[in-house]
């Protein structure tokens, strides 16, 4: 093979191994998860316990990251996932049964979330039955608190349409007189619920059939309202009163980066938040709480000692690539044995080629030799040295592959060389000396 030939094959394969590196790393740069530079929490309503979690947290997650969260009022639970869906926020609340999360995933549970059916004392509501026809509060579009609480009436076979003016944030209570109810779901800590009950103009209707709610639906929990909840004196409620319950949720796209997803869950399970959200669902009992996926660092986060199974599962994922990697190495073995079979072949020619050129020096020398033993003029004797020495440094120049030098032909050559030039000095020292 051409010389040519086997340096085009050379640089293929160099080059071959350069842009299988290159493409690794960047396949790597752009596969690898990267925390965003700006992070963005999307909460409820301003007032709401939402929006203080998240506000509780800020300073937390600006500690650990070195980046100041952006603190968003929205909606609620319905806006919340459109925005983590639309990758306008990383991290939101959410309303568990509110809305169907799909590709999302559970950072973790934050805390239970009663269904709290306030009614005016003067209004004669006894049951949720008499709510139909009235104006009650149901939460505003786009909130997990209406999503909760149109799911609560469905169970009474009731439609929003039955109702008045619906489309309210239940604080309004204090504002709107001809608002004669709101249907909330909240955890205990909502400064508004508070601040409504705590007026002594409102009281909460029980939800008799808890009980069936529960056992049909994997988001609710039958709890009971103890009394005295929200204010001893005047008592609110004033006796035991059952109710359903759901969880609420930190969560995040399954891409969210671990440093994120970590920081937060640092800053709630192991900082003070509770003395904020005394009902904040602690870590050990996380687990119980979340009826969806985790994100796969809160799985290793809630579950340690998983981890094993996660290095098992990198370790098969290795022995299941470990075909395609030995095929790439044997062909990449294969290709550079066949190069250097090619550069080995190659070499071998060019000693022949060597070779050949070697005889016809020998064949020159022989010619000198046979001319020299029948002249003795010096000055053709002369002549005679000079072509030999001349031919011996020729070979020498050209003759620069090891495996020729040390090849018995050339030494031959050499031992020839060197006879014959002693030859001819002795011949022209013996006939200037005539």
């Amino acid at each position: 093979m051409p010389l040519i030939a086997t340096k085009t094959l050379g640089r293929w394969l160099t080059w071959s191994m350069v842009a299988v590196l290159v493409a690794s790393v960047t396949i790597w740069f752009a596969g690898r998860e990267t925390l965003p530079r700006k992070i963005v929490m999307a909460t409820g309503e301003e007032g709401g316990l939402y929006y203080a979690i998240g506000t509780e947290l800020q300073a937390s997650l600006h500690r650990r990251l070195g980046r100041m969260p952006e603190i968003l009022t929205t909606a609620g639970s319905v806006q919340n996932v459109d925005m983590l869906k639309r990758e306008e926020a990383d991290l939101a609340i959410i309303q568990g049964g509110s809305i169907a999360l799909e590709e999302l995933t559970v950072v973790t549970p934050l805390y239970p979330e009663l269904v709290l059916v306030i009614v005016r004392k003067d209004r004669n509501l006894e049951t949720i039955s008499d709510l139909v026809g009235r104006n009650v509060a149901l939460g505003r579009e786009g909130s997990g608190m209406r999503a909760s609480a149109i799911g609560l009436l469905a169970r009474f076979e009731i439609k929003p349409e039955e109702f008045g003016n619906n489309d309210l944030y239940f604080k309004h209570l204090l504002d709107t007189p001809e608002l004669d109810a709101a249907i909330v779901t909240t955890g205990i800590e909502n400064h508004d619920v508070n601040e409504v009950l705590a007026t002594n103009e409102f009281k909460l209707l029980p939800i008799l059939d808890a009980t069936a709610i529960e056992m049909r639906d994997p988001y609710f929990r039958r709890m009971e309202i103890p009394p005295g909840l929200f204010s001893e004196r005047p008592a609110v409620p004033e006796r035991a009163t059952p109710t359903l319950a759901t969880t609420s949720y930190l969560v995040a796209r399954e891409d969210a980066h671990p440093d994120l997803v970590d920081a937060a869950l640092v800053a709630i399970h192991e900082e003070n938040l509770r003395l904020h959200v005394p009902t904040l669902i602690p870590r050990h009992e996380a687990s119980r709480w979340v009826s969806t996926r985790l994100h796969p660092q809160a799985q290793r986060y809630f579950h340690p000692s998983d981890d094993i199974g996660f290095v098992a599962n990198v370790m098969e994922t290795l022995a299941a690539g470990k075909e395609l990697l030995f095929a790439l190495g044997a062909g990449i073995y294969l290709v550079w044995h066949r190069w250097r079979r090619l550069r080995d072949r190659e070499n071998q020619e060019a000693i022949s080629r060597q070779k050949e050129h070697l005889d016809r020096f020998l064949e020159e020398t022989l010619r000198i030799e046979e001319a020299q033993m029948n002249t003795t003029d010096v000055t053709q004797l002369q002549a005679y040295l000079d072509d030999v020495t001349r031919i011996k440094l020729k070979a020498l120049h050209e003759f620069t592959a090891e495996e020729l030098r040390g090849d018995r032909s050339f030494s031959i050559f050499l031992t020839q060389c060197a006879n014959l030039i002693s030859k001819i000095q002795l011949k022209i020292v013996s006939q200037g000396r005539g």
